[in-house]
């Protein structure tokens, strides 16, 4: 006999697929297909995510399966006051942050003379690795509404209009926190490029 879940979704008689807000409430209930189906739709966007916060394919691939596990887990404290795929999306920013936070730890760690002295011949990571950590670093001084709305437009690909639509403001709304969260960018980027005075006098 097939489980509940599954014969009520077999006599649907409109044959529409169910949103993803129905989906998460269907997994939450019991039906482990739901979050498959969950999967399906977005693994694509949040590996795109993931690929453009961290540039590195194996670290995006790694991202994207415990952004799914960590929804997976946290499936049951979803509130709806969001679509459940920007609040998916709200997870994947915050899992790449923190990949790239600990990437720059592991840096620090690297520039330190403890490390020279006991790696010597290592190659040291190029100035692209650096601008990405400038980057993340920059990114994590924004407001979280001019970050969400820069992440999700410059790095994410997703037009204004949705954007506009999970935050529950207009798009005149985002398009003004994309361009102020790009101006401080680049004020922080520019920041983060001038050389250290300390530097110069040693």
């Amino acid at each position: 006999m097939a489980a509940p879940s599954r014969e009520g979704s077999d006599k649907r008689t409109d044959h529409r697929p169910l949103d993803d807000n129905d989906l998460l409430d269907s997994f939450v209930g019991g039906d482990n297909d739901a979050f498959s189906v969950l999967m399906a739709r977005h693994e694509e966007k949040i590996f795109a995510l993931s690929l453009r916060m961290l540039r590195n394919r194996s670290d995006a691939l790694e991202a994207t399966q415990e952004i799914f596990i960590t929804a997976f887990r946290r499936a049951g404290s979803f509130r709806g006051d969001s679509a459940f795929g920007t609040w998916l999306y709200r997870i994947g920013i915050n899992h790449c942050k923190d990949a790239l936070r600990r990437r720059k730890d592991v840096l620090l760690e690297r520039d330190s003379p403890e490390f020279e002295s006991s790696h010597q011949g290592v190659p040291r990571l190029d100035e692209t690795a650096s601008l990405r950590l400038d980057l993340a670093s920059a990114l994590a001084q924004l407001s979280d509404d001019y970050r969400n709305a820069v992440v999700m437009h410059d790095l994410g690909g997703i037009p204004y209009e949705d954007i506009a639509a999970s935050a529950g403001v207009p798009i005149g709304t985002v398009k003004s926190r994309i361009s102020r969260g790009r101006r401080q960018l680049a004020r922080l980027l520019e920041q983060a490029e001038a050389p250290d005075p300390s530097k110069d006098k040693a």
